[in-house]
């Protein structure tokens, strides 16, 4: 897996934090076109807090880090 993400440019696996949460995105190539998945945690925490899956790399970091940005936001407000 590491071998095809090298391949592609995109990193296997990436840690996004911001504030109080993660967002961990990883590179599926179990399909014919590879898929990346991200995940949103709170730091410390193993729920899920959103999750989803793009078509490339860069679509995966940007919906994780928008997501991130809102929680962070919203805690702002709290």
């Amino acid at each position: 897996m590491v071998a095809a993400a090298r391949k592609s440019g995109n990193p296997s696996n990436t840690r996004l934090t911001i504030g109080q949460y993660i967002a961990d995105i990883l590179l599926d190539n179990r399909q014919p076109a590879a898929v990346c998945h991200w995940i949103v945690q709170k730091i410390g925490s193993a729920e899920i807090l959103q999750w989803g899956q793009e078509n490339t790399f860069a679509e995966a970091e940007q919906a994780a880090r928008t997501y991130l940005i809102s929680l962070a936001q919203k805690k702002k407000k709290a």
